[in-house]
């Protein structure tokens, strides 16, 4: 897997939980879009195409649970 991100300080890292479900509901909306994305995942990180969609899936269930928790 090819990794271009510094992760020094990985602890500390955070995301916004609203703006990345909103993105990945944008992608998960588009069926093309969402193949495409699930393919270069796949590719990028050598899971087989079934795993990354369950990954992307649970992402979305994650991130609907944090946002609705706040």
């Amino acid at each position: 897997m090819n990794n271009e991100y510094d992760m020094q300080g990985v602890e500390n890292f955070k995301i916004n939980p609203h703006d990345w479900l909103q993105g990945l509901l944008a992608i998960a909306g588009d069926k093309d879009k969402k193949a495409e994305v699930i393919q270069i995942v796949a590719e990028q990180s050598g899971l087989p195409l079934y795993e990354v969609e369950a990954i992307f899936g649970c992402a979305i269930k994650v991130l609907v649970q944090e946002t609705h928790s706040n």
